[in-house]
C-alpha cells in the first residue's frame, strides 16, 4: 500500500497544510469514515517530522484518511 502525508509541500506552489493546523488533534480514519484514533500534538504543536514518524499504516491496514482538524492531509489512496 502506498501511504502518504500531503500536509509539507513538495514544491513553492503547494501550500503548508500544517501552518494553522498544528495544534489540533490528528485524526486517523478508515476509508469508510470510521474514526480510529485521534493523537493529541504536544505544547508546541504538530511538525512535519512527528506527523511522518506515525505508522499509520499499522492502525489502517486496510486504508486510511488522515486529518488534522477538519483539513485533509493525506491517504492510503496517494
Amino acid at each position: 500500500m502506498m501511504s502518504k502525508l500531503v500536509a509539507q509541500p513538495v514544491s513553492d506552489k503547494e501550500p503548508d497544510l500544517l501552518i494553522g493546523n498544528e495544534n489540533h488533534p490528528l485524526k486517523v480514519q478508515d476509508l469508510a469514515g470510521k474514526v480510529l484514533a485521534s493523537i493529541s500534538p504536544d505544547d508546541t504543536g504538530w511538525t512535519h517530522a512527528q506527523l511522518l514518524a506515525i505508522d499509520i499504516d499499522s492502525m489502517a491496514p486496510e486504508g486510511w484518511d488522515a486529518y488534522l482538524g477538519d483539513e485533509w492531509i493525506g491517504s492510503s489512496e496517494i
